[in-house]
């Protein structure tokens, strides 16, 4: 246990205002945790045997140190050194560089030495991805896939060297590099150690896991390179939450509804989840979604408590970048409390997080968050569980698990050109609700001498309550996926994000004129008024059109009907949550500068007159108007289709580039 909890709580009273500083700061301490441990957590069994007879030379600083601390980056790069030198199973490979010039290192672990992506193909063994250190402070999935890549091809553990058999790993003990190094004992002063940590972002300020669509980090450009190259079928990606205190030691999330391609979606409802939830609790874990408890309790004054990134109340006010998007993950949860009502709502992401991203590429992946106010051991012994057991899971019919994601990839890119089905988009946590008992802990109040007002804290007595459990996902935002999009060969920034995700393209050789196609103008945008990630993201209303585009020779096709269609989807769709244009990529066309025909006064005669001189025109429209009340109500929009239909062009501004495609007809 890290030494700065250590110090006992004393209860505070009024009286504690008349007692100097410094007797304050030695005697009392108001807990920020519960000191609640689960109680197979003291002999950590899987831990343990893990290390058993180990030679001090392959031990990482965690286990010498009951992961009181963290070694520096060099620690990994010597161990995988070691580990490949006792081991022809392993290979240690750099995949990028990072700002400050470090090497990214990635381990492969392959009983066929199939230490390329092409030779791990041939294979036909599933491919594992590890990824651990995204946020450098919470750190202890770096230790534990070292162990984990030490017990499979070092010691040979009978039960993770039989992984082997059937499965490759591709591990990343520490992604975010630069910052791990930037150590201080104040980075994560609210978590049970280490003793000194990293940072959450990286060296230019940017969370690495809000960048895996956007991709402005270097870090991410090469993880994405690496990740198109080998495609793993299964990913996991460890963290450490904050948020309130409760009995459970781990809480995972994964991809399960209408963000993932049916054949995943079955795999993980059917066989995964069930399973490991199973196997964790028999080895005494306690397990649950990662999620946010709300509703009123006592002690909190009503305010909500939430598993994630902040308390409810703060997160429900920070407000969220774009449809569902934020900063903080509680947000997308966030439910309204009162009336005695406790929620326990599970999160809902968007593709800018890792576990929705690979979801969005069809392959599942294991969102893992141990919890900052239980010791750094228990973290780490839960972390490498969780890890095992899923692994076991995939290991035991690795061939399901590949089938169900190519199915996946098959039925996303076999609804291209279909306007009657729909591909989900983006979501919201489900208002449908079932009642479980959420293992909580209870609270108590302790007066500070800080502020002068009662402080909440957690106590280690349990506490079981019955609440509302929200863990579907309601649909927000859909569309039909066309036969192809296409990008204007201005535009070739947009085309290179596709590119970083290893989309298929193909350039126009002619020019294809000013051809008619659905696209979208935007209306109501309006910019934040902070930057988020780097970036100022835009949020907008849309209004779908059929206007004259050109596009040039040289021009990109992306044709939908390939595996990464639903990726696709979540970059280039305007109503996606994590769309390109909502991330600032294209600015300039919420910039206006005028048009032909912009006031009522020069368009209107133009539309009087085209009614006129085409009475098939006039035909056409008096039937909408009729049929679509919406559209009779909106002047603007029968302006628009009257100028749509004109010779006279509109202007660029609040229009979007880039067009759907239904009939490829060069």
């Amino acid at each position: 246990m890290s030494q700065r909890f250590a110090a006992p709580t004393l209860g505070l009273t009024a009286l504690a205002f008349l007692l100097p500083a410094a007797s304050i700061a030695q005697n009392t301490q108001i807990r920020p945790h519960s000191m609640y441990e689960p109680p197979a957590a003291a002999a950590a069994v899987s831990l343990a045997a893990s290390t058993k007879d180990v030679p001090a030379d392959e031990l990482t600083t965690g286990e010498k140190t009951s992961f009181e601390k963290t070694a520096r980056y060099q620690e990994v790069i010597d161990l995988a050194r070691l580990y490949e030198k006792r081991s022809k199973y392993i290979k240690v490979i750099t995949f990028g560089t990072t700002p400050e010039g470090r090497p990214m290192t990635a381990i492969i672990v392959s009983k066929d030495k199939a230490f390329t992506p092409e030779a791990a193909h041939k294979t036909d063994k599933a491919v594992v991805l590890i990824q651990s250190g995204i946020h450098s402070g919470e750190i202890e999935g770096k230790d534990t896939a070292l162990m984990l890549i030490r017990d499979m091809a070092v010691t040979n553990h009978p039960k993770q060297a039989a992984w082997l058999d059937k499965t490759i790993f591709v591990i990343i003990p520490l992604f975010e590099i630069d910052g791990h190094e930037d150590r201080s004992p104040f980075n994560r002063a609210q978590q049970q150690g280490p003793d000194i940590t990293g940072t959450r972002p990286q060296e230019q300020q940017l969370n690495l896991n809000r960048d895996y669509i956007k991709a402005d980090a270097p870090e991410m450009r090469a993880f994405l390179k690496l990740y198109n190259d080998w495609l793993p079928d299964f990913m996991f990606d460890n963290h450490v939450t904050d948020g309130a205190d409760f009995q459970y030691d781990v809480t995972w999330d994964m991809t399960q509804h209408e963000d993932i391609g049916p054949g995943s979606r079955a795999w993980v409802n059917s066989r995964f989840v069930p399973e490991l939830n199973k196997r964790m609790e028999a080895d005494g874990h306690l397990v649950a979604p990662y999620g946010g408890l709300r509703g009123d309790f006592p002690g909190t004054g009503g305010a909500g408590l939430a598993n994630g990134n902040a308390p409810g109340a703060r997160a429900a006010a920070a407000g969220a970048p774009g449809a569902g998007g934020g900063d903080d993950r509680a947000a997308r949860s966030a439910r309204p409390s009162g009336n005695g009502q406790r929620d326990f709502n599970v999160e809902v992401f968007s593709p800018r997080y890792s576990h929705y991203w690979s979801g969005a590429r069809n392959r599942p992946c294991l969102l893992v968050e141990t919890h900052s106010l239980k010791t750094a051991k228990t973290r780490a012994w839960a972390n490498y569980d969780i890890m095992v057991h899923s692994i076991d899971i995939v290991a035991e019919d690795p061939q399901a698990l590949r089938k169900a994601v190519r199915d996946s990839d098959a039925a996303d890119a076999a609804m291209a050109g279909h306007k009657d089905l729909q591909m989900f988009l983006g979501g919201k946590t489900a208002d449908s609700s079932h009642p479980i008992v959420y293992h909580s802990l209870k609270r108590a109040s302790e007066i500070s001498p800080i502020t002068g007002k009662p402080v909440m804290h957690f106590t280690a007595e349990k506490d079981d309550i019955t609440v509302n459990m929200h863990d579907g996902v309601d649909t927000t935002a859909a569309a039909p996926v066309p036969t192809g999009f296409l990008i204007p060969l201005a535009w070739k920034s947009i085309a290179d994000e596709l590119a970083l995700q290893g989309v298929v393209m193909e350039r126009t050789t002619k020019d294809l004129g000013d051809q008619t196609f659905d696209t979208w103008r935007f209306t109501s945008a309006k910019k934040q008024s902070t930057p988020f990630e780097g970036r100022t993201f835009t949020d907008y209303t849309l209004q779908p059109v059929s206007e004259r585009v050109h596009m040039p020779a040289g021009s990109y096709y992306v044709p939908m009907n390939q595996p990464r269609a639903r990726i696709i989807m979540a970059m280039l769709h305007p109503a996606a949550p994590d769309a390109l244009v909502r991330w600032g990529f294209m600015d300039a066309i919420f910039e206006g500068f005028g048009r032909i025909g912009a006031g009522e006064y020069l368009s209107v005669p133009i539309a009087t007159k085209m009614a006129a001189d085409h009475p098939e025109l006039w035909t056409e429209f008096d039937v909408k108007v009729k049929a679509d009340p919406a559209f009779a109500d909106d002047a603007d929009a029968r302006l628009r289709w009257w100028m749509s239909r004109s010779n006279y062009q509109p202007s660029a501004a609040n229009k979007y580039p880039i067009a759907e495609v239904w009939t490829k007809n060069w």
